[in-house]
């Protein structure tokens, strides 16, 4: 076949008639789908399009207010909150994530591999450091680098370091109160926040908006109960007393009974909320509120209080104390000093376990429990603070005899130092109990009556004996030259894996300042001091330094002590020279 006839065959197979249509019509069907769709997009789907844009372009902004101050009674700063800037990333935009991992350390004082590392991760947005110094948030802005942003953030300090850092508690990096007084009063504090609406455009930049910032409410200030300068001087005791006798841990109380506010709540080791993120998880425990122990001889005046107001025995009845063994059952019960004969006041004076079993044995079980559980013990204060616990006092039958002689010096019960404190508080108020609080009361409130425990008389009687215990028996290492103090020592053995340990103890005192109208009760407690343990040696020192300076910082009145007037008894014992009673003390 010739050329120029192959030719014309091509071309007429490329003029069929059919073919030509089909191409035709599938073009028309096309033109008029893309008509239908650009119809569809313009007038029906105009609004949902609209809506959709604007959802995708949206933003919303969270406009936190300053978190509010911590402050102490004088209106002293103890914790507040600044707004800082902190360094972030998009890392999707850098290109050399290298070089920009070099310029940022230099600029932020990190690893270069460090930042790098966080450039490297497959998301819009990473934290390279937060709360940077403005030094240093000046050095990344000066460095322009694309991806590379600053935010303004809101950060807690706490501008006396460590200072009742357990009880104050810290604030997260989002300003979330998490323990402590800032958890306790997280929402007043926070105060509330506002949200504010706007665009952004095709790269991500928020875009202006002519509509005015919603207001955010600020926070309130909580003005606590605590005196900066005596918190301070307590603490500084407290970390002495550790330094000299190798104790695990040190706590003071201090509490005025007739508001129940605490004044000083100090903890030796502390923690700085400042560097919370750098501490244990255990340091920040407010042990005041949280740790539980046995009160050993501190409970004493509870359980003959309860005697005396039920009227079972009298001040100057005089019991025979066994020469320092007594037998109930198959067990025995021992003072670490033998005594014979002694008032009810002596007991007190001395510490006798064998005399306190004694004379509430008249009260029987159930009404030694009840009787004490009036005090405020196996229930928490009602202070309100984060986690505090209860303690446990549980019920003891008729027949348990020796549980019930336990209960009665200290055994076989836990209680925690606040709770402890503030049911010897009860003495210091003509009797009533009040709730321990954590901020000032403010000075046109009413006085709170409280629940009436003891009555008048009983309080003045026990008061009586627990001057006369810091004058002339356990507790003289806690005497005060011109103000009268009353009290009662502790030494009280851990229970370790189910066992009273022969060697860790837990030794206190809480004493009372002054014994004429009362202002202070303050307790100490050292748990695990080495070599010389007892409340009377220990504990009762740091008492007796951290309340004579309360008494110059407080203003609290010098009086001399008055003379002590002993109870009538035609056969009162002679009197005795009185020491440590050891776990009994």
């Amino acid at each position: 076949m010739s050329a120029a006839r192959r030719v014309r065959r091509r071309r007429g197979a490329g003029l069929k008639p059919g073919r030509l249509t089909a191409v035709a019509c599938a073009g028309l069907l096309g033109f008029a789908a893309l008509l239908g769709r650009a119809v569809q997009l313009q007038t029906l789907d105009a609004e949902w399009l609209a809506t959709r844009a604007e959802r995708q372009g949206a933003t919303t902004l969270e406009l936190e207010p300053l978190r509010a101050e911590l402050r102490d009674r004088s209106g002293r700063p103890l914790a507040v909150s600044a707004s800082v800037e902190s360094v972030a990333a998009s890392p999707r935009l850098i290109q050399n994530r290298t070089a920009a991992a070099r310029s940022l350390s230099k600029a932020l004082r990190l690893p270069a591999k460090e930042v790098e590392r966080r450039l490297a991760q497959a998301a819009s947005f990473v934290w390279l450091q937060r709360w940077v110094t403005p030094d240093a948030a000046e050095r990344v802005r000066a460095l322009a680098l694309p991806g590379i942003h600053l935010h303004s953030e809101r950060r807690r300090f706490y501008p006396n370091g460590s200072l009742g850092g357990p009880i104050l508690g810290f604030a997260d990096r989002d300003g979330r109160g998490l323990s402590g007084v800032e958890l306790l009063f997280d929402r007043e504090l926070r105060g509330a926040g506002a949200e504010l609406h706007m665009n952004r455009d095709g790269g991500g930049r928020v875009l202006p908006t002519a509509a005015g910032s919603p207001e955010t409410r600020a926070g309130q200030p909580i003005t606590l109960a605590l005196d900066l300068e005596l918190q301070h001087f307590a603490e500084k005791a407290l970390a002495e007393s550790l330094r000299k006798n190798g104790a695990r841990h040190a706590t003071l109380v201090a509490l005025d009974p007739r508001t129940g506010e605490i004044l000083a709540l100090a903890e030796s080791p502390s923690f700085d909320p400042n560097r919370f993120w750098l501490e244990d998880s255990s340091a920040y425990r407010a042990r005041a509120f949280v740790d539980t122990f046995e009160p050993g001889s501190t409970f004493k005046p509870f359980s003959i209080a309860v005697a005396l107001e039920a009227g079972v025995v009298r001040p100057e009845e005089i019991f025979d104390c066994e020469g320092g063994r007594y037998r109930i059952g198959r067990r025995t019960i021992r003072d670490y000093h033998p005594h014979d004969l002694l008032t009810v006041s002596d007991i007190l004076r001395v510490s006798s376990n064998i005399g306190t079993a004694k004379l509430t044995a008249r009260l029987g079980a159930r009404r030694l429990v009840d009787g004490v559980r009036r005090f405020g013990f196996g229930r928490t204060t009602g202070s309100g603070f984060p986690g505090e616990v209860p303690g446990s006092l549980r019920e003891i039958r008729e027949k348990q005899a020796i549980e019930r002689a336990n209960l009665s010096f200290g055994q076989g019960i836990t209680v925690t130092p606040v709770q402890l404190v503030a049911a010897m508080a009860v003495f210091g108020n003509g009797g009533k109990r009040v709730t321990p609080r954590l901020t000032r009361t403010p000075a046109d409130t009413p006085a709170v009556a409280g629940e009436r425990v003891l009555s008048e008389r009983t309080t003045r009687i026990v008061l009586e004996m627990m001057r006369r215990a810091v004058e002339d028996g356990t507790g003289k290492a806690a005497a005060l030259p011109h103000v009268s103090v009353a009290g009662k020592t502790g030494t009280a053995q851990k229970v370790k894996d189910g066992i009273y340990s022969q060697s860790d103890y837990v030794a206190s005192f809480i004493g009372i300042v002054p014994v004429v109208n009362p202002r202070l009760v303050i307790g100490v407690f050292i748990d695990e001091p080495r070599g010389v343990r007892t409340g009377g040696m220990v504990a009762a020192p740091v008492f007796r330094e951290v309340a004579g300076y309360a008494v110059d910082r407080l203003g609290i009145g010098r009086t001399a002590p008055a003379p002590v007037a002993a109870p009538a008894s035609s056969a009162r014992p002679p009197r005795l020279e009185t020491q440590e009673n050891g776990t009994g003390e």
